[in-house]
């Protein structure tokens, strides 16, 4: 009995809708900090960058609404 050629489907780790990507250069220091974190959360590196960003658009709003 042959057996189907198939494809194993890559994984996903963005979520859905997450298809405009960006560069960002960063220090050495600034990625250790981020390798740190990403073994404390068992997150991919990208995954833990845009947990950050996500996390630093949030506190900036807030701190841009109480200013006013």
């Amino acid at each position: 009995m042959a057996t189907a050629n198939t494809i194993t489907p890559k994984p996903i780790y963005a979520p859905k809708g997450c298809n405009c990507p960006i560069m960002v250069h960063i220090t050495e220091s600034e990625r250790e900090e981020l390798k740190r974190i990403k073994q404390l959360k068992m997150r991919s590196m990208s995954a833990t960058a845009r947990m950050l960003l996500l996390r630093g658009i949030a506190q900036y709003d807030q701190d841009t609404l109480s200013a006013e």
